[in-house]
């Protein structure tokens, strides 16, 4: 046994040695393959997304939609050779191609149309509100998704909105003219006019307000509408605001389109509703309250209109020209802050002073304005204290019978507009803390508004007592 034995042991060290080689070499032709089979998988891929360039990264062939999304599916998506671009920030997105392409991206494909008639560019994609995508997606569904998405990709500091007129930012405002149907005349002026409109659009007919400028309005009148239009957009959907509906500015004079107020302005509302008006009294410069006129209602003008103002504040939009001529009443009375700069030439001449450039609402200026030419909202807030004084007044003209130089020196030596005959003595307290003379020294539009929201909660009370 023992010569078996040792021919074993002398053996072994050789077969250790063969097995250790056939190892390495099955190990060796596996890696092999598998290199090959990578090889030509890579080359497969990158002929499939090849756009003429040899060195493409791999994380520059895919674009994959963001899987926390509003539950999107997290998908890999194909990308032509007309669609290679795959957006990351809203800056990359200019034109209108740009949005379709973003949408398809997205599997929005079904609404490029849309986006596409109302021609939505990249920076009318960073201000859709609400209303606007309800326009352009109807489902509630689809809606959300787009605004999670939307939401997603605002990673950076959108520029301002219209910072100079360029027309080419207001797309998605055009109306196409063919669409619009002038009717008669709601207010005229020198230089500008505001006339009844139907618009015509996707099969629905709607009443609205056109403004525009006569042939003879010079190029400053022009660019002073112009501003009016940016300032609507920038403002946006308000309740107590006019809300821009759309605008002509192709192929012909610019036309800005707005909502039609169907009772007119406050301030010929409450004419019509004063004694003066109505009927022979020997007491004509004193609105008589009657059942069709609750001071609840009153209150409530004033309620509507600080809450437009407190939104434009919020904004740091100065309004400049806060009177009752410039609010409008929508259904059911309620009132709407409209007119932020045509209506100079709209309205009647005498409640604006002619200066060396343009016409001024002295009545309604506030000291730091008539001396000093400064406009802020705390000389806004002086203008809604005349604006409330006018209410309680029924309409009357704020000084009737003074002159602007001798209104201005009253001013300056302290005096005010004394209490209207039916005004509360509340209302009147609230309307002298807007004519503080330093402007650090009045009301805020939000406590204007909570002061006389319970103001109105008392006048309710004591109406429901006496029932």
């Amino acid at each position: 046994m023992e010569p078996i034995i040792t021919v074993l042991e002398e053996a072994l060290p050789w077969v250790t040695i063969i097995v250790a080689v056939v190892a390495v070499v099955v190990v060796s032709f596996a890696a092999g393959a598998g290199f090959v089979f990578y090889r030509r998988k890579y080359m497969d891929i990158k002929k499939k997304t090849s756009t003429g360039r040899t060195d493409v990264p791999l994380s520059d062939i895919t674009c994959k939609e963001d899987s926390e999304v509003e539950g999107v599916d997290n998908e890999a998506l194909s990308i032509s050779e007309a669609d290679s671009k795959c957006y990351r920030r809203l800056s990359e997105i200019i034109t209108v191609d740009d949005v379709i392409k973003f949408l398809k991206e997205n599997k929005f494909a079904e609404y490029a149309k849309a986006f596409k008639d109302h021609e939505v560019d990249g920076e009318a994609l960073q201000y859709l509100d609400d209303a606007m995508l309800k326009d352009l997606f109807p489902k509630t569904g689809p809606r959300a998704r787009f605004k999670g998405i939307l939401a997603k990709f605002k990673q950076e500091k959108p520029s301002k909105l219209l910072v100079s007129p360029q027309v080419t930012t207001l797309n998605f405002w055009e109306i196409p003219r063919a669409g619009l149907k002038l009717g008669r005349r709601l207010g005229s002026g020198q230089f500008g006019e505001v006339r009844l409109g139907e618009l015509r659009n996707r099969g629905l007919t709607s009443t609205v307000a056109v403004k525009t400028l006569k042939d003879s309005a010079s190029d400053s009148d022009k660019k002073d509408l112009l501003g009016e239009l940016e300032i609507l957009v920038t403002v946006g959907r308000h309740d107590n605001i006019i809300s821009l509906v759309g605008a002509c500015t192709r192929d012909g004079p610019l036309m800005i389109v707005v909502e039609y107020a169907p009772n007119g302005c406050l301030k010929d509302w409450l004419k019509t509703n004063s004694v003066e008006t109505n009927a022979e009294s020997a007491y004509q410069n004193q609105p008589v309250y009657a059942s069709q006129l609750p001071m609840e209602q009153l209150i409530q003008f004033g309620v509507d209109v600080a809450n437009g103002m407190s939104h434009l504040a919020a904004l740091q939009c100065v309004h400049r020209d806060l009177a009752a001529r410039n609010i409008l009443l929508g259904g059911n009375l309620v009132a709407k802050v409209s007119d932020f700069g045509l209506s100079r030439d709209i309205y009647e001449d005498s409640e604006y002073v002619k200066s060396t450039q343009s016409k001024l609402p002295l009545r309604w200026m506030a000291y730091e304005s008539l001396f000093y030419n400064v406009y802020t909202t705390q000389s806004d807030i002086w203008s809604f204290g005349v604006l409330l004084w006018e209410i309680m007044a029924m309409g009357t003209l704020p000084y009737e019978g003074m002159k602007g130089k001798r209104m201005m020196d009253m001013i300056k030596d302290g005096g005010r507009l004394q209490k209207p005959s039916s005004c509360p003595e509340e209302i009147y307290t609230l309307m002298t803390r807007c004519w503080e003379t330093l402007p650090e020294d009045r009301p805020t539009f939000p406590e204007l508004k909570s002061s006389l929201i319970r103001i109105m909660q008392g006048f309710k009370t004591y109406a429901s007592l006496l029932k």
